[in-house]
């Protein structure tokens, strides 16, 4: 449970860093799927498959997954790599405990 709780943390302090707040997100344009960098997509179509498997109990998991897209445009291209590097480098103690994988 821990892992999933230092994921958190380092999302919402990247967040923060890059001046992510709420009120910030909503002025940027939503990225479709196609913009996102190659780690992002492969991020995103893994927990997707993740969540669809592990059924109702990944709701905090897809929520989390939910806010880094809503993150996302808000933060320049290596910014957006990294945050998604790191979901995808700690996504692996998801699927153990979601049993997804």
């Amino acid at each position: 449970m821990q892992t999933p709780l230092k994921f958190l943390t380092a999302l919402v302090l990247t967040a923060s860093a890059f001046s992510a707040s709420a009120h910030g997100m909503h002025k940027h344009k939503p990225l479709t799927f196609e913009e996102l960098p190659k780690i992002c997509q492969q991020y995103f179509t893994r927990a997707e498959n993740c969540y669809k498997k592990a059924g109702a109990k990944s709701d905090f998991q897809r929520n989390n997954t939910k806010f880094l897209f809503q993150s996302l445009p808000a933060a320049d291209l290596t910014q957006r790599e990294t945050m998604c590097k790191i979901a995808m480098d700690s996504f692996a103690e998801k699927t153990r405990s979601l049993h997804c994988e």
